[in-house]
């Protein structure tokens, strides 16, 4: 029987570890899936709920890590993760998307010589400044296994010099998450919790260091909302670091009322909630991005480039850069009825997991 670590450690990563987990459950037979810890996870309060939630235990391993901000949790992360793998090394380490935590696992792992697979593999956006960005490519160049969400990632590899043959196409694991979870989702009671109705309102995500450390920009954008909330409902999602990081600016004096909600962190039912039927979403989640276009619900991201361009050509996504005139009039026009319909997406039907157990459960 395979042994393979499936490292789990922010928030992204247990919403589609959960979805894989329930498609190798057909293959358990001749796959020991277990589930690492890494302890990267901001808030210990909502990491276990969303572990509870999706029915992620048992958890095979928590990492002992120091729980320092940038390199120093990384390293951690590191020395951890290689007492594990001396004590019981797996056959494969499964990593999904471009977290510290997966990168740190991948680094230990390819010391060992323990083959790698990356779950969604080949993302790019372009964008050397991005930490995410920088962690993909480290993956993907230190991975055997590289499984693409679509065909862009495909033809992003193989421009790089990656072999034919380790690449994968499976579709979007996050998918799956989003039609495993949208049942549960509707029983949420979110919405009467923070007074909103149907498509009667904005949500608002925003927690990538390369945006938020664009402190010009957080506080003409922040500045924005307080004036638009006058007109339209909103409700901002606050991730720890985010609320971290504004309460360091007094510039930005907000007067949060019932038209403008800072709410905190939400477990993934009650944000897939939020995001089925707000009017739209101003984001700059990866997963936020493919999620929207998976519900058909109008998305528009911040920045000048996404490393998921398929939301752009086919989805329901529409990239805004940083200026925050232009996105508080393409608000105004996305409530006034414009809209982008979206096409489906090949691969992005709910199947990717076990397009993905199926493969490993073929490896010899």
């Amino acid at each position: 029987m395979k042994k393979l670590d499936l490292i789990v450690g922010i928030r992204p990563d247990f919403i589609r570890a959960a979805a894989l987990k329930t498609a190798f459950q057909d293959f358990e037979e001749k796959l020991d899936v277990r589930l690492i810890h890494t302890g990267q996870h901001y808030d210990p309060e909502l990491n276990q709920d969303i572990i509870d939630q999706l029915n992620l235990s048992p958890i095979h391993a928590f990492l002992d890590i120091n729980l320092v901000e940038g390199i120093g949790k990384m390293a951690s992360i590191m020395m951890s993760y290689e007492t594990q793998v001396q004590i019981d090394p797996p056959d494969i380490v499964i990593v999904l998307g471009n977290s510290d935590s997966a990168m740190a696992c991948s680094l230990v792992a390819s010391r060992f010589r323990i083959q790698i697979a990356h779950i969604e593999a080949g993302i790019r956006a372009y964008d050397g400044g991005m930490i995410e960005e920088q962690n993909d490519m480290l993956i993907d160049r230190l991975s055997t296994y590289l499984f693409t969400s679509n065909e862009e990632p495909v033809i992003n590899l193989i421009r790089e010099g990656y072999d034919n043959s380790n690449i994968i196409e499976v579709g979007s694991i996050r998918a799956d998450a989003v039609f495993a979870n949208l049942g549960y989702a509707e029983d949420s009671i979110v919405l009467d919790r923070y007074g909103l109705e149907q498509e009667g309102y904005i949500l608002l995500t925003l927690h990538h260091d390369h945006i938020l450390q664009n402190r010009t920009f957080v506080i003409s954008f922040l500045t924005m909302l307080e004036r638009l909330s006058e007109r339209l409902r909103i409700c901002m999602v606050l991730h720890p670091k985010t609320l971290s990081i504004l309460e360091d600016m007094p510039e930005v004096m907000l007067d949060p009322g019932v038209n403008l909600q800072f709410v905190s962190s939400q477990n993934y039912h009650d944000l897939l909630k939020l995001l089925k039927y707000t009017a739209v979403v101003v984001t700059d989640s990866q997963g936020i991005q493919e999620e929207s276009s998976v519900l058909g619900v109008q998305c528009l991201t911040i920045g000048h480039s996404t490393n998921r361009p398929v939301t752009l050509a086919k989805g329901t996504n529409t990239l805004m850069g940083y200026d925050t005139a232009a996105i508080e009039t393409k608000i105004v026009e996305v409530i006034e009825g414009d809209r982008i319909d979206g096409i489906p997406i090949d691969g992005w039907e709910g199947k990717a997991g076990q397009r993905i157990a199926k493969y490993f459960s073929e490896i010899e």
